[in-house]
């Protein structure tokens, strides 16, 4: 590959990451289905016709990012091991919480369009995203029945139940992370409560609220 074939490829995905920002901002501001093409091309400041070069329409736009964030959060999600050379099973539960805020926080337009506008998009998006979940749910399953093999967690609990709690505790509190991070960076918005814009804390939060119902 010659020096020009090369600069032409690398203006190409600079091109097509620089719709794929615009799209973020856009779906992140409006929601998906209040967003057109022609908002997105907008903010991109490309032609029409540069946009069709890339993508089709907005929602094969739209699902690439879903896939990007989506895997950026499994990477963040370790499976919890028995090896002590990996650490108490607590402690990379904590890690675990923590890698997760870590990326959101990271990537604020891909998770608040993933947590808030994924579902509504359409049949297909949802299942990829509930796939995803319960894909979170298992892994926690799993570390409650290492627990119970460590003889730290509850015997007489349901696994399956206290997993979709936990998700469910997350799911919630990462869009208000997301909004209270966004109001201490606009002083305007007005005070936050500083737990939400602390991750350490939240981390710890949460493996608490985990652990007082999973553990004795």
């Amino acid at each position: 590959m010659d020096g020009r074939t090369t600069r032409a490829q690398q203006r190409r995905e600079q091109r097509r990451n620089a719709i794929l920002v615009a799209a973020k901002q856009v779906f992140r501001e409006k929601g998906y289905h209040e967003t057109s093409v022609h908002d997105i091309i907008d903010r991109a400041r490309i032609a029409r016709g540069t946009f069709y070069l890339y993508f089709n329409n907005k929602r094969e736009i739209f699902t690439e990012l879903l896939a990007t964030f989506l895997e950026l959060i499994r990477q963040s999600v370790k499976r919890i091991s028995l090896d002590p050379n990996d650490g108490p099973p607590l402690m990379q539960m904590r890690a675990n919480f923590r890698r997760v805020m870590s990326a959101v926080i990271t990537h604020q337009d891909l998770a608040s369009i993933t947590l808030r506008h994924a579902s509504a998009v359409d049949p297909e998006i949802g299942g990829q995203v509930r796939d995803f979940f319960d894909q979170i749910v298992a892994l926690i399953e799993r570390s409650m029945r290492i627990g119970r093999k460590l003889g730290i967690a509850r015997q007489d609990c349901d696994e399956h139940i206290i997993a979709i709690s936990a998700l469910g505790a997350l799911r919630e509190i990462l869009p208000r992370m997301i909004d209270a991070q966004k109001r201490k960076d606009e002083p305007a918005n007005g005070a936050v409560p500083d737990i939400l814009t602390d991750i350490e804390r939240l981390a710890d939060e949460l493996l608490t609220f985990f652990v007082r119902g999973v553990f004795t």
